[in-house]
């Protein structure tokens, strides 16, 4: 992580704007800024080109860690299936239920239960036997 020479309470409100969701205001007072011009003090921090990158890069950081693809998921589901699937000599499949629901989250993610489409286009009417 790159060195952003960020005062103590710049730091403070880095992460209290990261934490609360990005309100400017809010962090500025958990920070230690005065209530008064926590509003002004707020706008200003994200002005500050150290206080943006710093913001950015937590961020960023956050996103690669947190985030998982789609293929990491699966992979994931595979080795719960895997695991769940292992025959245990005293109780047979160690966790049946676990499989299957990891099973058939695995298929849902690969579209193997994709719902079908139905036609509802035809109109049908009833036909009195009269006119027949």
């Amino acid at each position: 992580m790159a060195e952003h020479k960020l005062t103590f309470k710049q730091d403070k409100f880095v992460k209290a704007y990261l934490l609360n969701g990005g309100n400017a205001t809010q962090a500025a007072i958990e920070a230690g800024y005065s209530k008064k011009t926590a509003n002004e003090q707020g706008a200003q921090n994200l002005a500050k080109l150290s206080i943006k990158s710093a913001i950015e890069e937590h961020q960023r950081k956050s996103n690669e860690e947190y985030i998982w693809t789609k293929a990491d998921k699966l992979k994931k589901l595979e080795k719960l299936i895997e695991r769940c699937s292992l025959d245990d000599e005293e109780k047979g499949a160690l966790n049946a239920a676990a499989a299957i629901s990891a099973i058939k989250e695995h298929n849902l993610m690969q579209g193997d239960n994709a719902p079908t489409q139905i036609d509802n286009n035809h109109v049908i009417t009833k036909v009195n036997d009269a006119d027949w």
